[in-house]
């Protein structure tokens, strides 16, 4: 009797067994047809025993593929968004140049008071045509690989002093006081020195752009834990807080109508942005409405 007993118990310990196994693959089983359907939050959850492994693999795949498609979605939209931004931006002052040459050509080419200013406008406007061509030119040579850095040692102090002094006319036209602070005990660093003067530029022609009349634009740098971090510093009108995680995007505008009336492009900070990374660095900025922007790039030390 005992010995039948005993026997009985086993059979029920392994049939129970049996159902507990049964339901983990069904539940395997279950989460593979809901992500063969495209629900791709479906997860099998912890699983005991031998199973268990199968279960975190099918999991973590699952997860890797749901962020893949999640940044697949991201880069569409991206691609849709520049696509829209580069006909918006090229429209207006395609508009622009027809509207004023069609004026010229009905009659305005013989008022001698208001001719020169319409072909000024016809001007300006192609030249902001050619300042957006030349940067979406930049930033496609730049993710394509096709402007990789050649790095070289690069004395920062005397690239600053080259654009400050090269964009000094600019300031002047609004009585800025365009400021360079020296470089104290600041190490050259490895980078394409044409590529780093073009971050420099464009920071600084974004300061003096927005920095009211009379205002301080301000260039200084510092060396600390093998970096080397250098700062544009302006008494301009600030960013808001909520712009400032995307002041880096392209065509991202936090005044789009102020913006365009400066020439900007739209573009020059994501340039900034591209450069930094191809170069091991990074770009931040900080800033509050009313008290000006410090934007700065570090990279590390030669």
């Amino acid at each position: 009797m005992a010995c039948l007993l005993a026997a009985l118990a086993a059979l029920a310990g392994a049939g129970a067994w049996v159902l507990w196994r049964g339901r983990q693959a069904a539940r395997i089983a279950g989460t593979v047809s809901r992500l063969q359907a495209g629900d791709w939050d479906a997860r099998v959850g912890p699983l005991g025993g031998e199973l268990g492994r199968l279960a975190r693999d099918l999991d973590s795949l699952a997860d890797q593929v749901r962020d893949d498609l999640a940044q697949l979605r991201r880069s569409d939209q991206v691609r849709k968004d520049f696509t829209a931004n580069v006909s918006h931006e090229l429209r207006t002052p395609l508009a622009a140049i027809k509207a004023f040459a069609e004026t010229l050509r009905e009659g305005a080419a013989e008022d001698a008071e208001h001719r020169m200013e319409f072909i000024q406008e016809i001007e300006r406007n192609a030249d902001r045509m050619t300042r957006l061509v030349d940067d979406l030119l930049t930033l496609s040579a730049l993710d394509s690989g096709a402007r990789t850095p050649a790095p070289e040692s690069v004395d920062l102090m005397q690239l600053a002093a080259e654009v400050t002094a090269t964009l000094k006319p600019l300031a002047g036209r609004k009585e800025l006081a365009l400021r360079m602070e020296p470089f104290r005990n600041v190490p050259p660093v490895r980078g394409d020195r044409g590529q780093l003067k073009q971050v420099l530029t464009n920071l600084l022609d974004n300061a003096i752009k927005y920095t009211p009349e009379k205002g301080l634009v301000r260039v200084s740098a510092a060396a600390a834990e093998g970096r080397v971090t250098v700062s544009v510093e302006d008494t301009g009108p600030g960013i808001p807080a909520e712009a400032l995680p995307r002041i880096f995007e392209r065509f991202y505008r936090v005044d789009k109508a102020r913006s365009r009336e400066l020439g900007g492009t739209g573009l020059g900070l994501a340039i900034v942005k591209h450069i930094m990374e191809a170069h091991g660095g990074s770009v931040s900025v900080e800033s509050r409405p009313g008290e000006g922007s410090t934007f700065s790039f570090s990279l590390p030390a030669a």
